[in-house]
């Protein structure tokens, strides 16, 4: 249980802060698409909140020894199966695509999944959860 609560934290802080930067990288676009003259300046902004986001789930996980930023903090690593530092593939799918672009469809299947692989499969649960086990992945102790 300790382990499942870490990841819990550490992924409101990896959600937080892409959403947090994110949302402020939007928010000054919205403010340069009001007036003509600025509209480049709106599209630059969300050239950059991408590259932002792109930075924060694949560069940052995948060069720091499979943690993000949450993570880190909450001294977790993601990893292969094998082992091995996972992929900037892996880090872009677990990260990028499925703990934030589908949040609002994640936390509710992984509470489903872990309720039913507590109740159901295994009494003794490892906090393993579905994307994981998807991507061959496995988050330990840093």
């Amino acid at each position: 249980m300790k382990l499942l609560f870490k990841k819990i934290v550490s992924y409101a802080i990896d959600y937080l802060l892409v959403a947090g930067l994110g949302g402020i990288y939007a928010f000054c676009a919205n403010v340069f698409y009001l007036n003509p003259e600025t509209q480049s300046q709106a599209t630059l902004m969300l050239v950059c909140a991408f590259i932002t986001v792109i930075l924060l789930t694949c560069y940052i996980p995948t060069k720091c020894g499979g943690q993000t930023i949450g993570q880190k903090l909450m001294r977790l690593r993601v990893v292969n199966k094998s082992g091995k530092n996972r992929t900037y593939w892996q880090s872009f799918l677990r990260e990028c695509l499925v703990k934030i672009s589908f949040a609002p469809l994640f936390i509710p299947f992984s509470i489903v999944y872990y309720v039913i692989y507590l109740l159901i499969i295994q009494r003794n649960p490892n906090g393993e959860l579905a994307h994981d086990l998807l991507l061959k992945t496995t988050v330990v102790a840093a």
